[in-house]
């Protein structure tokens, strides 16, 4: 007999854990939604540049963004994501959960 059936009570804790690991599941980033974060993120840093840069920066986000995520690899752990981006002199690691990105390095 298990001992939920011998104390009566209801496992809450393994329910919760079941759910948290579904929500994770199913929040898992795709590539699509990193390469969407880093346009976002080239955007923003060229926010406030008046400048023929800025608004060169903000043209090319886009592009550079899918150039970026062309280099870019995808570690999938199913309820999160590990990406890094070998940048030339740089080396970029972000995590993917919760449909959010986490820059680690």
């Amino acid at each position: 007999m298990s001992s939920a059936k011998k104390t009566g009570r209801f496992p809450y804790g393994f329910v919760i854990l079941i759910l948290l690991v579904a929500l994770l599941f199913a929040t898992n980033p795709k590539e699509q939604q990193f390469t969407s974060y880093l346009r976002d993120r080239i955007r923003e840093q060229a926010k406030g540049d008046e400048t023929l840069g800025g608004d060169l920066q903000r043209m090319l986000s886009g592009p550079a963004a899918s150039l970026a995520s062309v280099g870019t690899v995808r570690t999938d752990y199913f309820v999160c994501s590990t990406y890094r981006i070998d940048l030339p002199g740089e080396d970029q690691l972000y995590l993917g959960i919760f449909d959010h990105f986490l820059r680690l390095k």
